[in-house]
């Protein structure tokens, strides 16, 4: 089942650190009209982590490594070489009215058929298999994807707000090729097309990731 009639798909090719990231997730659910598919390319190594965990518990575990608290909640994920998306869908889409956990299961579910696809192993996460923790990749939710031996391939987090919700995911332990961006968004959409820099989206990214996600108050928050 496809999710969405059209969507675009902004294939990011500029390396970002994590505040950038967080930033132009949220500019974009902020001003959107139709779903995007974003895929992150990051300016070196990173982590984030959930906007509910402490950034001390995460800074221990990655010692000298740049943080950055999502927007989103989920557990800590270490970005390196992992393949980053966000999908960002507005209010105006009937998606945006199912419940957190559909919109979970069925943007995972799209992501675990491209993968299949390409003769890759993939299903959902069932509640049998769910474990809890604080790295997102040691601890499978419930409509994550993983292999069929166990190993997780993709996790994601939501936030939603009144102009729509925001999915933040990552998926690794998997060799990818360089159209998956394209197959990814053609399991999901009827139709897509790639979208262009939106220059108002990019300067309100800025003020955000200066004010909001490169800040001591945000990151060093007590949740």
């Amino acid at each position: 089942m496809r999710l969405f009639k059209n969507l675009a798909l902004c294939a990011d090719d500029s390396a970002r650190s994590g505040p950038e990231q967080m930033a132009l997730d949220e500019a974009l659910l902020e001003s959107v009209t139709r779903p995007v598919l974003r895929v992150y390319r990051w300016k070196g190594a990173a982590v984030s982590f959930g906007c509910s965990q402490s950034r001390t518990t995460v800074q221990a575990q990655y010692p000298g490594i740049p943080l950055v608290r999502r927007w989103t909640g989920g557990g800590i994920v270490e970005h390196r070489g992992d393949w980053t998306f966000s999908l960002i869908v507005p209010a105006i889409e009937p998606l945006a009215a199912w419940r957190p956990t559909e919109t979970y299961r069925c943007i995972h579910e799209c992501l675990a058929a491209t993968l299949r696809g390409l003769g890759i192993a993939a299903v959902l996460v069932g509640p049998g298999d769910c474990r809890s923790g604080e790295a997102c990749f040691t601890a499978p939710a419930l409509h994550d994807v993983h292999d069929h031996q166990g190993q997780k391939l993709c996790g994601g987090a939501q936030r939603r707000t009144r102009r729509g919700f925001l999915h933040q995911g990552s998926v690794q332990n998997v060799s990818l090729p360089d159209d998956f961006a394209r197959r990814f968004a053609g399991t999901m959409a009827a139709a897509f097309e790639l979208s262009a820099r939106d220059e108002h989206v990019q300067e309100r990214a800025a003020i955000l990731c200066r004010e909001k996600y490169d800040s001591r108050p945000w990151n060093e928050k007590v949740p």
